[in-house]
C-alpha cells in the first residue's frame, strides 16, 4: 500500500478488516519510519500490540519509544462507560518519525466477515513521480459485488418479490452505488468496503448475501444461512422467494 493512500492531503483512506481469531498487522518496515504514537478511538472491539514500546502500551522511557509494526486483534465487544461505540468502524491514527519529519496515517478498522482475506498490510514509500501521478485504482472486487447485487435485485424484481417504488429498493440502489463508487471523472475511486457500504445504506449483510446468491455469486467463504424455513439454492435450479420487504432501516 502506498503511503500517500493513508497519509497526506491526497489520502483516500484504507479500511482494514480484522477477523475473529485472525489478527492483521500493519507494517512500516519498508518506509524506515518509526512509529511513535497510536490512537484507537473505540477500543471496545479490538486490541493493539506493537513490536516495540510506545507511550501508553508498555513501560519504557521516552528515549526508548518506537516500533515498526502494529498488530490488531478482534475481541468480544466490551462495554466501556462513557464511550459510544463506533457504528461504521473505529478510527486508527498512527504517528511516525523519520529523522526530523513526522507523519500521520489514518485507517478505519472494522470487524471482518467470512473467510479471512489477508494477514498484513505493508506501507511503502512513494517516489516523487508516484506522488504526482498516482491515480485511484479500480477495485475489481467492488465492481463484482455491485454486479451480483444488481442482478439479484433484478431477479427479485422480475419475481415480484420487491417493487422499485419502495424505500428498500432505494437503499439497495444506494448500496450498489456506494460499493461500485464510480466517480463522474474518467477514473474510478475505490469502492467502500461491503460491510461499511451495507451499513451506510441501511441494508443488512444477510440480505446482501441473499441478493448476491440470486445474482449468481457463489459465496464459498460465507456459511449458508437459513431463510426462515427455506434455503437459497446455490445450484442452477431456481431460488426460492423470501420476504424482502420486511427489511427496515434502523
Amino acid at each position: 500500500m502506498q503511503a500517500s493512500q493513508v497519509s497526506g492531503e491526497k489520502a483516500t483512506g484504507q479500511t482494514v478488516q480484522v477477523w475473529a481469531g485472525h489478527g492483521v498487522s500493519i507494517s512500516f518496515y519498508r518506509t524506515e519510519e518509526v512509529i511513535k504514537k497510536i490512537w484507537l478511538d473505540d477500543p471496545s472491539k479490538f486490541v493493539i500490540d506493537v513490536d516495540g514500546c510506545l507511550e501508553g502500551l508498555g513501560r519504557c522511557s521516552k528515549e526508548e519509544t518506537g516500533a515498526g509494526l502494529i498488530h490488531l486483534r478482534r475481541i468480544e465487544t466490551v462495554k466501556i462507560s462513557g464511550l459510544p461505540q463506533a457504528t461504521y468502524g473505529t478510527h486508527l491514527t498512527v504517528i511516525t518519525e523519520s529523522g526530523s519529519t513526522k507523519k500521520s496515517y489514518h485507517f478505519r478498522i472494522v470487524p471482518g466477515t467470512g473467510k479471512p482475506e489477508y494477514s498484513q498490510l505493508e506501507i511503502i514509500g512513494d517516489s516523487s513521480n508516484d506522488r504526482e501521478l498516482r491515480q485511484p485504482k479500480v477495485d475489481y472486487t467492488a465492481i463484482s459485488d455491485s454486479k451480483y447485487i444488481a442482478k439479484g435485485m433484478q431477479f427479485a424484481l422480475d419475481k415480484q418479490w420487491i417493487t422499485s417504488d419502495t424505500p428498500l429498493w432505494e437503499r439497495l440502489t444506494k448500496l450498489v452505488e456506494l460499493r461500485s463508487a464510480e466517480s463522474s471523472s474518467a477514473s474510478l475511486s475505490l469502492g467502500e468496503e461491503l460491510t461499511i457500504a451495507a451499513s451506510n445504506a441501511g441494508v443488512s449483510m444477510k440480505l446482501v448475501e441473499k441478493l448476491m446468491l440470486m445474482g449468481g455469486k457463489r459465496l464459498l467463504e460465507m456459511p449458508p444461512r437459513s431463510l426462515n424455513t427455506q434455503q437459497v439454492n446455490t445450484n442452477n435450479t431456481q431460488p426460492t422467494p423470501f420476504n424482502l420487504v420486511v427489511e427496515k432501516k434502523r
